[in-house]
């Protein structure tokens, strides 16, 4: 069991199956640094996880503050849209 720190999960998990015994203390030294090593990577994943959640985040508001000031435009374009037809339908110059 040298260099553990510097074996893969899968690499220790080989040599722990080719143990004799895992009631040892080598058995023991073999399942510790494997559930490290496994809990280190699933840190590494949480980790990564919660910056891939924040840049979503942070993307989200953006879009949203972009769809608030889109759909302001929009109202506005309405209205005048509304305000041009109501004039050409019923402020026109009726002959006499």
């Amino acid at each position: 069991m040298n260099n553990v720190d510097k074996k893969s999960k899968e690499d220790l998990l080989k040599e722990f199956l080719a143990v004799s015994s895992h009631n040892t203390l080598r058995g023991e030294q073999y399942a510790a640094a494997i559930m490290v090593k496994s809990v280190s990577d699933i840190q590494g994943s949480i980790s990564e996880f919660n910056r891939t959640v924040k840049s979503i985040g942070e993307s989200s508001d953006a879009l949203s503050n972009k769809l608030f000031w889109l759909n302001l435009i929009l109202v506005a374009a309405t209205i005048l849209g509304a305000i041009a037809t109501f004039k050409s339908a019923f402020l026109v110059d009726l002959p006499i």
